[in-house]
């Protein structure tokens, strides 16, 4: 028996703004959406690179945040990338908590906290 990886599920609130943070912004890609019945919240299957995200629209005003650390090879130049398509005025200032590697931390749209840290490139 092994695990192989998990697939975080995210609130999500306001569905337009989401989807225009996580694949406009972050440069994610959908992978699927379901929907039961038109007019209904969406569930969506999202990923950048290895990382797999579902977004869940059925989430009330008490459902709990959750906190998604991303390991970036390069992170620097993921910084750079979002710096260039920052038109909603985010701060991306890299960070070195209690002298770890540098992270990106972000709040999407429905108050979940992505850190993204900056990880060395697998020998």
């Amino acid at each position: 028996m092994r695990f192989v990886s998990s697939v975080p599920v995210l609130r999500m609130r306001d569905e337009a703004e989401t989807l225009r943070f996580y694949l406009d912004f972050l440069g994610f890609t959908q992978d699927w959406q379901h929907r039961f019945r038109n007019n209904t919240p969406l569930y969506a299957q999202i990923r950048h690179g290895d990382a797999v995200l579902h977004l869940d629209g059925h989430a009330t005003a008490d459902s709990p945040v959750a906190t998604v650390r991303f390991p970036v090879i390069d992170l620097k130049r993921y910084q750079l990338e979002l710096s260039g398509r920052n038109d909603l005025a985010i701060g991306l200032d890299l960070v070195r908590p209690r002298g770890t590697n540098l992270e990106l931390c972000l709040d999407d749209p429905s108050g979940n906290m992505l850190i993204f840290q900056d990880v060395p490139e697998p020998s």
